[in-house]
């Protein structure tokens, strides 16, 4: 009869339930006492990109907009825009080898602009070059020459007038020493003299003047013209040469469906995985975090390393999550540009108490 009161059978209902609720009690209380860890883990979708491209696109307005993408950083690291003048009748032409899946190599030539206002504006320039370094070199030969024989000239004639005049002054300081003439006469005669003399040193220093460059201001001023021209021949053909779309890495031609983008190179040298964390997760996710990367149409699995989270929040499925990459080092074969992927996001070992307040929350991705 003991035995039957002591059987559980017998507890009544109430007992029985307050009894397991007390178990469970102490049992939450020892768990959350007790430094107990547990590996935690979660899979979320991945998109799967090239660590580098080089995008050409066609804006409305007509010109080409030039962009290089690091996906690694998440920012662009250069960027250009080629307009073109108003009215002008400009090309572009791919390289009829470049092709979809066509591997790439840095410094190949992709693709080259014409423009038609552009080749005339060259050739205008080059020949007003041509005229210009044509009356230099008339100013430093055959004008120089003929100034050069007129200051000879004027020197000779001076030179003459000199010596003929100093045998009037000798013979007239021979009269005034005997006095038959008066004084102002003879000063006036030695004044001529030494006005000749002067004329002389004058005529001497034009004719050195057109020796070492006559007419220096005229010819400085063609070079002036001359450089001028130069510089904005040498602004137009670097712009020509811009028009050479040469690519800045190594890669392969992605296809592109139809619209304004005419033409993505990407370097698939390494990967960049892009994945969302659920805003609630966020916390279980730093710098050391493993992502495995599982592509669903089979392969080896890939580890990536993660490289940071994004700032602010984005909606998936109307649920808040925070955008993050991670970075595949070397090419893989089962891997492409544009592929999704499953990611495991491999939290390492957190509290249990963690994982009852994860329950608690009922948080689903």
């Amino acid at each position: 009869m003991l035995n039957n009161y002591f059987n559980p059978r017998f507890i009544p209902s109430k007992t029985l339930f307050k009894a397991i609720f007390i178990l469970l009690i102490i049992i939450l209380l020892i768990v959350l006492i007790l430094p107990l860890k547990l590996p935690y883990s979660f899979t979320v979708p991945g998109k799967v990109l090239a660590a580098e491209e080089w995008l050409v696109i066609k804006s409305m307005n007509g010109p080409l907009q030039i962009l290089l993408k690091n996906n690694i950083t998440g920012i662009s690291k250069s960027y250009s825009v080629l307009e073109f003048e108003r009215g002008d009748n400009a090309k572009f032409n791919f390289n009829p080898r470049i092709t979809v899946g066509s591997v790439i190599s840095k410094y190949d030539t992709i693709g080259s602009i014409f423009s038609d206002v552009l080749e005339y504006n060259l050739t205008l320039l080059k020949g007003e070059l041509n005229v210009a370094h044509s009356l230099l070199n008339q100013s430093l030969s055959g004008e120089k020459e003929s100034l050069i024989k007129e200051a000879k000239d004027n020197l000779d004639l001076a030179v003459k007038q000199t010596e003929l005049d100093k045998k009037v002054f000798y013979r007239k300081q021979q009269l005034h020493e005997k006095g038959l003439i008066s004084d102002e006469e003879f000063e006036l005669s030695q004044t001529t003299l030494e006005l000749d003399e002067t004329a002389v040193k004058v005529a001497e220093a034009k004719l050195q003047t057109v020796l070492t460059g006559e007419k220096k201001e005229q010819i400085d001023l063609i070079k002036t013209q001359i450089a001028s021209l130069q510089k904005q021949i040498s602004i137009l053909e670097k712009k020509s040469a811009g028009y050479n779309l040469i690519s800045p890495l190594n890669g392969f031609v992605k296809w592109i469906p139809e619209g304004d983008t005419l033409l993505i190179i990407s370097d698939t040298s390494a990967y960049v995985i892009s994945f969302p964390i659920p805003l609630l997760k966020k916390n279980y996710v730093n710098s050391k975090t493993n992502i495995k990367v599982i592509n669903p149409s089979g392969g080896e699995e890939i580890t990536a390393e993660s490289n940071g989270m994004n700032n602010s929040i984005e909606y998936l499925s109307f649920k808040p999550v925070i955008l993050a990459l991670a970075v595949v080092k070397g090419s893989k074969n089962n891997l492409m540009p544009g592929l999704m992927v499953e990611c495991k996001v491999e939290c390492g070992s957190i509290p249990i108490s963690e994982h009852i307040k994860r329950i608690l929350n009922s948080e689903i991705f």
